[in-house]
């Protein structure tokens, strides 16, 4: 009796001594080697994926250029602006541009932490109030890259004949692309 005991107390004190921790480790293995798997799995799709990814990149990189094809180069910032609305600006009747200042180029502007510099151009013009209102809503559907700000209206000051008139000052800003060449 006192042998078969000893065998049971034995083989009670191997199976907690040997058993219980290779089953407690092997529980951890197969918990790493499921969140490998997965891991695995992920990578694999991501791999897959890899041409999907790449492909958008470069649409998105195509798409910038475009956009950028639109905005202010860094050289010569004025001629092209001047290139760009002048022919806007002729098309518009009721509407005369009395000066046209050269753009003011900074960091700071509409957007803070913008990765493009901003041309500042102050505008003086006179004409109707209405045909004013279609000049600026049809110049910013024009150019969605151009904002008018810092409107100024006043009476127009000029000849009797234009008594009607009112005088406009305003801003208009555009992004600069830099170290960007003409197109």
């Amino acid at each position: 009796m006192l042998i078969g005991a000893g065998t049971v107390a034995l083989m009670a004190a191997l199976w907690y001594l040997l058993v219980v921790p290779m089953q407690v480790a092997l529980r951890k293995t197969e918990a790493a080697y499921s969140k490998h798997q997965d891991n695995l799995a992920k990578a694999q799709r991501t791999m897959r994926s890899a041409t999907d990814i790449g492909e958008t990149f470069s649409n998105k990189v195509e798409l910038l250029q475009q956009r950028e094809a639109g905005l202010a180069p860094a050289r010569d910032t004025y001629a092209w602006i001047i290139n760009t609305i002048n022919p806007f600006i002729q098309s518009r009747k009721g509407v005369n541009i009395v000066s046209f200042s050269e753009p003011v180029i900074s960091d700071e502007g509409l957007l803070p932490r913008f990765s493009y510099k901003w041309a500042t151009c102050h505008v003086s013009a006179i004409g109707y109030y209405q045909d004013f209102g279609k000049f600026f809503a049809d110049f910013e559907n024009s150019f969605p890259y151009f904002r008018i700000q810092n409107v100024d209206v006043s009476v127009n000051t000029g000849p009797a004949a234009e008594a009607e008139k009112l005088s406009f000052n305003f801003d208009i800003v555009t992004p600069v692309v830099p170290n960007s060449e003409p197109k």
